[in-house]
């Protein structure tokens, strides 16, 4: 049941997320101009995430920094890319020709952190009350601090699987803590996080990414948390049912800066960027957080709620002209309802579904209670079979503040039913209904979802494949789906057989077509795919009766489609003649095997693209890693078993065999003590 079980910890607050910008491709929708000779008509990109290296245009490496951090003039064409619409920080004219940017965008100097910001209890739920004052836990605050109190130091970071694209986004963390006082409720380390969701019609009144929304889930396993307080908390109600951990449920929404491009004219933002820059200063985003803590039972999902989907449907509802939402008709974002006879309860999962109409004009992302819900009138909840219905009854999303007290989990009693209407909500349909826009939500036949869906993998030989992939340790595992039915898992067995889907999603301007890769597919069935190729790949799966998906994967429907993102780093070069001897198992760097080569192959594209982690050491520095306390670090931070660590170098966790190959040997040249050709 996982964040429908009781109790319900319900969190709220503000997240800081200092992403680095310059690998983002959000303004590839523009283009070089005449005056940049070869490179006329090329569309305007830092990051070649195929081959993860810089594209720096012929520039050396100081005037490549220079001119990324300010404002240079580029082409519009007529018909601007689907994603440079939605994605991009600054608005594109679109009745000029000429039109400018900061290439490095809004936070060049972002280290990918994550740090929570008051992010207190509102309330703990229990099936028959809601505890807002008395309970020992109400005003305890959550981080990703690696312990409680003063000392403690936010671990969390988000790292895009393809920096080209939407989807997806992975939060890795150290550690989970909620505490009070100083003192530890509980401390663990959670799973890792994958967007799911991705909604950019959250907001009616913020336009681009401010806009939108995703939401995550992780889990704390039982044996990080044992003999901790929250233990005893979560196990309230629950005797009898042995608990494994604990979930944590959340959104993250209503993204803003604080030199954002609604408080400032594009001339201001422009200097006040550059300005910053000079000072290597931070601009990160500010989100609202709302989330819920709840406990965690063996064979659950760990990544997203599973249960019945409420999906959106066609229907739209219209939003006043001259708001600054994404669109001008708004639909809803999914929602996930789950049935407890037993209990007599049906439990609605709204917290992704409602869209907010900001209404301060100050856009101070540390400003909050001016984003309230948006009204468009009375929805009910609705169940149906054949030609019966019963209607629940009208959902009260228009309480912001009821809403953040319930983590926008709604309860709704069905002891009193009649034999009838029970016997609907078992073979029916639910449905979200407006009387005036019709079925805003509708019940899926289905709900597929994979705890897998953020991987990585080595290129291999032409016409290799793997089925084990990295994903949140540094264990190989399978890439599996699971399938529900009316909130049922299916096995194997019961369960129709599926159709696999890939996209080739990189370069973002030309992604590759759809392509059906397998039939036949399974529940619990690992995914085998061909990596042959660097880049970024995009599955996703349908089930008979189910329409084919579009052939672009731009035109995907991220709030909908299950999906599996995979991300193939580059192991295409040979890099023996650098080794003494390649065939040993670790080799060893010879001669050849100098800093500047270290440099080009490895260290160049996060020395331009990822500057904050030249704010700690110098990356372009030949003396500074030619020091053997300096290899034997780099050598343990870039080591595989550090892959799900904080501390773990690259943050983006882009380097491949063949370059952590490459980087050891020198590592272990400089240990050694051959630094005269280094």
């Amino acid at each position: 049941m996982s964040v429908f079980s009781f109790p319900r910890i319900n969190v709220k607050g503000l997240i800081m997320i200092n992403v680095g910008t310059a690998n983002n491709d959000d303004y590839s929708g523009v283009q070089f101009p005449e005056s940049w000779g070869p490179y006329a008509g090329d569309p305007l990109r830092l990051a070649d995430s195929i081959n993860v290296q810089p594209l720096t245009y012929g520039l050396t490496d100081d005037r490549y920094i220079e001119w990324i951090q300010k404002p240079s003039s580029f082409v519009q064409p007529s018909q601007p890319s689907a994603k440079a619409a939605v994605t991009k920080a600054e608005a594109v004219p679109s009745d000029r020709q000429e039109v400018q940017f900061i290439p490095a965008e809004w936070n060049y100097y972002g280290d990918m952190g994550m740090t929570m910001m008051g992010v207190n209890v509102l309330a703990v739920q229990y099936p028959d009350q809601t505890a807002t004052d008395e309970n020992q836990i109400i005003g305890a605050t959550l981080s990703f601090k690696n312990r409680p109190g003063d000392t403690g130091r936010s671990t969390a970071m988000l790292i895009d699987v393809n920096p080209e694209s939407v989807p997806c986004s992975q939060i890795f963390s150290d550690s989970l803590t909620l505490e009070k006082n100083g003192e530890a409720i509980f401390n663990g380390k959670p799973s890792k996080s994958g967007t799911r969701w991705i909604n950019f019609q959250r907001n009616t009144n913020l336009g681009g990414p401010n806009g939108a929304a995703g939401s995550f889930q992780c889990i704390v396993p039982i044996e990080e948390i044992e003999g901790q307080p929250i233990v005893e908390i979560l196990s309230q109600g629950n005797e009898g049912k042995p608990l494994a951990g604990l979930v944590f449920r959340y959104v993250i929404y209503r993204n803003l800066q604080k030199i954002n491009t609604f408080r400032y004219a594009q001339a201001e933002w422009f200097q006040k960027i550059v300005a910053l820059y000079k000072e290597k200063g931070l601009n990160p985003g500010y989100s609202e957080i709302c989330g819920t803590i709840s406990p965690w039972f063996e064979g659950e999902m760990k990544s997203v709620p599973a249960g019945r989907a409420l999906y959106p449907t066609n229907n739209t509802f219209p939003i006043p002209p001259g708001s600054k939402g994404n669109g001008s008709q708004f639909v809803l974002a999914p929602a996930m309802l789950a049935v407890d006879q037993e209990a007599g309860l049906i439990s609605v999962d709204f917290s992704a579904t409602f869209p907010d109409n900001y209404t301060s004009a100050a856009y101070d992302p540390l400003q909050t209670g001016d984003n309230p819900k948006y009204d468009f009138g009375q929805v009910n909840l609705l169940v149906r079979s054949g030609s019966g219905s019963h209607d629940f009854g009208p959902i009260n999303y228009q309480d912001t503040a009821a809403g953040d007290r319930a983590g926008w989990v709604f309860d709704i009693s069905i002891k009193n039913l009649s034999s009838d209407a029970l016997q609907m909500i078992t073979e029916g349909n639910f449905a979200l209904n407006s009387a005036r826009y019709g079925d805003l939500l509708a019940e899926a036949d289905y709900f597929i979802a994979s705890d897998q869906s953020c991987i990585f993998g080595d290129q291999g030989e032409q016409g290799s494949t793997i089925d084990e992939f990295l994903n949140e340790s540094p264990i190989p595992q399978p890439a599996t789906i699971r399938v529900f039915q009316k909130g049922q898992e299916l096995d194997a067995y019961t369960c129709p057989p599926l159709t696999v889907w890939q996209y080739d999603t990189t370069p973002n301007q030309q992604p590759g077509m759809r392509e059906q890769i397998a039939t036949g597919f399974k529940p619990g069935q690992p995914l085998t795919v061909d990596v042959s190729d660097p880049g970024n790949r995009l599955f996703t799966f349908t089930l008979p009766g189910q329409p084919d998906p579009p052939e672009n994967p731009n035109n995907l429907a991220l709030t909908t489609i299950p999906q599996i993102n995979l991300r193939i780093l580059p192991n295409n070069l040979d890099y023996s003649q650098y080794y003494i001897d390649p065939n040993a198992e670790q080799p060893v760097g010879n001669d050849k095997l100098t800093f500047e080569v270290i440099f080009r192959e490895v260290l160049r594209n996060y020395y331009l693209l990822y500057p904050a982690m030249n704010q700690r050491v110098p990356l372009n520095d030949p003396e500074q890693w030619a020091d053997p306390v300096m290899a034997g670090t780099l050598m343990q931070r870039t080591q595989e078993s550090w892959w799900d660590k904080s501390e773990y170098m690259p943050r983006t966790r882009d380097l491949s065999e063949s370059r952590r190959t490459l980087l050891h040997a020198w590592c272990l040249k400089i240990i050694n003590g051959d630094t005269q050709t280094a």
